[in-house]
């Protein structure tokens, strides 16, 4: 007999809408069902699976806004990926409402955490949808993005927003 999680595992591997509604056992909420951790399937599909499945995930409904508990938001979550096309999930999600100003882990925003991972091109991006680069943190060293990044030795964060917002 198959095991359901690595079914599900297997559907996000593929890029399997289908596979992915079967593993999960055609649930009434989907595309918004939560694994047993809580995490939504496009949270999940944004860590790591092809992009056409996180498109048709946002397509069927799935929100780019979605509060969560872990501080890692949808932006935040198309940011960390692993897969190749970070800043591509950045745009398709912006494309679809998602928050340019939405803020995460430690009170970043989302160009706050575009900054500090160094991702140039997410950080162009969250600035042409409307990213405040003034923003500050509201915890810690109440810095902007620009300022975070500097403090932190994130060079190529910090040489995007300067370049960005002359």
């Amino acid at each position: 007999m198959p095991h359901p999680v690595l079914d599900i595992d297997a559907a996000f591997a593929r890029g399997d809408l289908a596979g992915l509604r079967t593993a999960l056992g055609h649930p009434a909420d989907f595309p918004h069902t939560r694994d047993d951790c809580g995490t939504s399937c496009l949270i999940n599909a944004l860590y790591r699976a092809p992009i056409g499945l996180v498109a048709q995930l946002l397509a069927l409904g799935a929100d780019p806004n979605e509060v969560v508990d872990d501080g890692f938001p949808p932006l935040f979550a198309a940011l960390g990926t692993t897969q190749p096309d970070a800043a591509g999930r950045v745009a398709l999600l912006l494309r679809h409402g998602a928050n340019p100003r939405q803020r995460g882990v430690n009170d970043y925003t989302a160009l706050h955490q575009a900054a500090c991972l160094d991702n140039a091109a997410a950080v162009r991006l969250l600035l042409a949808a409307g990213a405040d680069p003034q923003a500050r943190t509201r915890i810690d060293h109440y810095a902007t993005a620009l300022e975070e990044a500097e403090h932190f030795g994130h060079h190529a964060g910090a040489a995007a927003l300067r370049r960005e917002t002359r």
